[in-house]
């Protein structure tokens, strides 16, 4: 099993935070950037082999990743990453993606506990969904229909939508039919959406199961407010639920 980390994005809304190092170069309230807690939780996890994307500061997302030195890293530039969104650094990606893998954006912050649990499940290809929170107004909800993923968007609102964080467990059969679709999605232009949109139209043919995640944490940050909050959370967590 591998993970492929999205970390290609500018962080924009994090303010004087990301003026000189990118949003996974951000410290939490322990001193570990939220990069090295991902790579830490996923080491602990049983998973060394790391595909990570990367544009601005590159070099210092590999310097940091060079602390972990039972782990193998490759990484992925995007050299247009102020023009495209990720599902072209996920194109630029498709060669190394050849296991079942953990996909996850670098914004990411969440508990060893869940991912234990999700490479613990026996279903090959899952998502995760909490049917407890409330729908977030600007981030991705994910439409569940007989305990499967039918679609991913920000603007779905109907009875059967949840609120979604993008931290999948994929199987090679599917991520390969998502790679394909992706490559479409690129070859005709269509480079400034996400790369769910591409998923989109594949989850007719595809079987990713739901877990819910109420009982657990995983949050993304976007902005100074998400980073406080989040923050204040995975300190109280970590004591209670492991790190």
């Amino acid at each position: 099993m591998k993970a492929l980390i999205f970390n290609s994005g500018l962080g924009k809304r994090m303010g004087s935070l990301t003026e000189n190092n990118p949003k996974s170069l951000v410290k939490l309230y322990n001193g570990e950037t939220i990069l090295e807690r991902q790579i830490r939780i996923l080491n602990e996890c049983g998973i060394f082999d790391f595909i990570i994307t990367t544009g601005p500061f590159k070099e210092q997302i590999e310097s940091v990743c060079a602390k972990f030195t039972d782990s193998n890293f490759t990484f992925v530039n995007n050299p247009i990453y102020d023009k495209t969104n990720y599902i072209y650094s996920m194109y630029l990606a498709k060669d190394y993606l050849n296991s079942d893998i953990l996909l996850l954006h670098g914004d990411l912050v969440f508990l060893k506990s869940l991912v234990a649990s999700l490479l613990n499940d026996k279903r090959p290809s899952i998502c995760l969904i909490n049917e407890e929170k409330e729908l977030p107004e600007k981030d991705f909800k994910g439409r569940i229909q007989g305990g499967r993923l039918k679609e991913v968007s920000i603007n779905i609102f109907d009875s059967d939508c949840y609120a979604f964080q993008p931290l999948y467990k994929l199987s090679y059969d599917v991520l390969k039919m998502w790679l394909q679709k992706v490559s479409e999605f690129v070859k005709n232009g269509n480079t400034s959406v996400y790369a769910e949109n591409a998923l989109n139209e594949i989850l007719d043919k595809v079987s990713i199961f739901v877990k819910s995640y109420s009982n657990s944490y995983v949050e993304e940050i976007d902005n100074l407010e998400d980073y406080e909050r989040v923050n204040d959370d995975i300190k109280r967590l970590s004591k209670v639920k492991g790190k």
